[in-house]
């Protein structure tokens, strides 16, 4: 063994104490006194041998897992993508409450209306088929034009299950800002709610990646055309639902290292710059949750 990784484990070793005697010992970390200002003796953290390489501050890892970070599920090492998360809790959960809405046509608040992890998982696999359709080829950018909702998350679930890059563009984002995201992601498809497909329009021509627009919750009677000179087409996610619900294609399952998203900035002190995030960083980042917090069916 190195220097350096007896270094590490004599460290990490200093925070171990055993928490009863005999054959049922069982070890658990304690707070060091450097730790303590930050975590106040509670065990959140421990303190690892690496300094950073200015200021006084400590390298921590959480007490959870010190000796290696967590990139995947304990006792679900198949779970690796968003995808495979997906799989898992459909084929888990199908008949369970999964998503809710609570708004009524009218725009009053009202009870709350489920959708069924089965019923999540049919539209997934619909609108993913409609885009396969459509001609749109693994790997393209997906922008998300809207605020929270059912559809958002289907959308998102069909990106991972057919290797699409969902990147999300803010409503609050203006024409200048989601002008640039759009063509510096160089997105082909973009879902939006009516109230912006107006602004997306405003500024089409600036946008010639953009193959296909997918209004939500408009009518078909409603959706206005593009000028015949533009290669765009415009339909109503009823419309793809419908489409890719007739003619299912297979799942192109992503690789753990293959993108998942593209988050950008708002762009106030500039351009807006994009934070791409992996399958396996998203995998990582739920699995180390997971240590920490655990989620049941009787939660919604």
């Amino acid at each position: 063994m190195d220097l350096s990784a007896e270094c590490r484990l004599s460290v990490i070793s200093g925070h171990i104490q055993a928490t009863a005697g005999g054959d049922d010992a069982r070890f658990q970390l304690s707070a060091s006194s450097t730790a303590a200002e930050f975590v106040q003796r509670q065990g959140y953290s421990a303190v690892l041998p690496e300094k950073l390489q200015t200021g006084k501050w400590n390298v921590y890892r959480s007490a959870k897992s010190p000796l290696n970070l967590v990139s995947l599920y304990p006792g679900h090492p198949e779970i690796r993508t968003l995808h495979d998360n997906f799989v898992y809790a459909l084929e888990t959960f199908r008949d369970h409450k999964y998503l809710g809405t609570r708004i009524r046509a009218d725009g009053t608040v009202g009870g709350y209306k489920w959708m069924t992890y089965g019923e999540a998982g049919t539209s997934r696999s619909a609108i993913g088929s409609g885009l396969v359709d459509f001609g749109i080829q693994k790997g393209s950018c997906i922008g998300l034009y809207f605020i929270n909702r059912p559809e958002w998350i289907i959308v998102d679930h069909a990106c991972a299950a057919y290797s699409y890059i969902s990147v999300p563009l803010y409503d609050t984002l203006g024409p200048d800002a989601a002008s640039y995201i759009i063509n510096h992601a160089d997105i082909q498809v973009i879902f939006c709610l009516p109230q912006s497909l107006s602004s997306l329009l405003s500024f089409i021509n600036s946008i010639p990646s953009v193959r296909l627009i997918v209004v939500i919750g408009g009518s078909e009677e409603n959706i206005p055309s593009v000028p015949s000179s533009n290669y765009q087409k415009i339909v109503t996610f009823s419309k793809l639902y419908e489409q890719g619900h007739s003619n299912f294609k297979p799942f192109c399952p992503p690789k753990p290292e293959d993108t998942a998203t593209i988050c950008y900035t708002s762009g106030t002190t500039g351009t807006p710059k994009g934070a791409v995030l992996s399958h396996g960083n998203l995998i990582a980042n739920a699995a180390g949750s997971s240590l920490n917090i655990q989620f049941y069916p009787s939660d919604v």
